[in-house]
C-alpha cells in the first residue's frame, strides 16, 4: 500500500492510512469511517458513532450497537505521529488545490472530495490490491481479529481486549479471539512450568 496513487493526488494515500488505523485500533470499519479529528485527543481516541447506509444508499451517521461500543481507546505513538502526518497532507492539499476538499465534518478518512468513505468501497479497494498483491482478501473485519489475537499473544488481558474492542462481555471475546493459538498456548504452558519449578 506504500507504493498506491490515488487518480487525483499521489501522494494522498488514504486507504494505506485506513487500513494502518484499522490494524492497530482494532476499530470496526464502520466506526473508523465515522471518526472526527476532534475525536482523537492526548494519544486516544473516542468512538460514539458509526457510519451507515440511508435512504437512497447516501452514508449517515447512526449510534453505536451497544453502550459498550461507546470507549476511549490508547493509541500507540507511531499511529499518533502517522495521524498528525496525515492530517497535515490534507490541510496541505487543501491549501494548494481547489479540488482537493476538507469534509464540514472534519472526519479523518475522506477522499479528496471530501466526501465520507463507504465500507463497500474500501472492501472492493483491499480486495483489488490483495489480489495484485498475491494474497488472499480477508475482509476489513480481519484487521480487527488480527488486533485482538495479537494483543492477547503479547499478554494483553481478555477484560483490556474486550474492553478495546467495545464488546459487552468477556464471553463475547473469548469465544471469538481465544481460539488458542500456538503462540498463547506456549505461553501459558511455559508460565505453568515457571511456576511449578519455584
Amino acid at each position: 500500500m506504500d507504493g498506491y496513487k490515488t487518480q487525483r493526488f499521489n501522494e494522498y494515500n488514504y486507504y494505506r492510512m485506513l487500513m494502518y488505523f484499522l490494524s492497530q485500533t482494532g476499530l470496526r470499519i464502520s466506526e473508523a469511517l465515522a471518526l472526527r479529528w476532534s475525536d482523537i485527543y492526548d494519544g486516544k481516541v473516542t468512538v460514539e458513532r458509526q457510519t451507515s447506509r440511508g435512504n437512497n444508499n447516501q452514508i449517515v451517521l447512526k449510534t453505536l450497537k451497544s453502550t459498550s461500543s461507546y470507549r476511549t481507546i490508547g493509541l500507540n505513538p507511531d499511529l499518533v505521529l502517522e495521524l498528525s502526518q496525515f492530517k497535515s497532507l490534507q490541510e496541505k492539499l487543501s491549501s494548494i488545490y481547489d479540488t482537493f476538499k476538507i469534509n464540514s465534518d472534519e472526519i479523518i478518512f475522506q477522499n479528496s472530495m471530501g466526501n465520507y468513505l463507504t465500507p463497500s468501497v474500501v472492501r472492493e479497494v483491499i480486495k483489488g490490491h490483495c489480489k495484485r498483491a498475491g494474497v488472499s482478501y480477508k475482509g476489513t473485519h480481519g484487521f480487527r481479529h488480527t488486533h485482538a489475537v495479537l494483543l492477547l499473544e503479547a499478554g494483553a488481558s481478555l477484560l483490556y481486549v474486550s474492553k478495546r474492542l467495545g464488546h459487552k462481555s468477556t464471553d463475547i471475546t473469548s469465544s471469538t479471539y481465544l481460539d488458542v493459538t500456538k503462540k498463547i498456548e506456549e505461553d501459558e504452558l511455559e508460565k505453568f512450568a515457571s511456576y511449578t519449578k519455584r
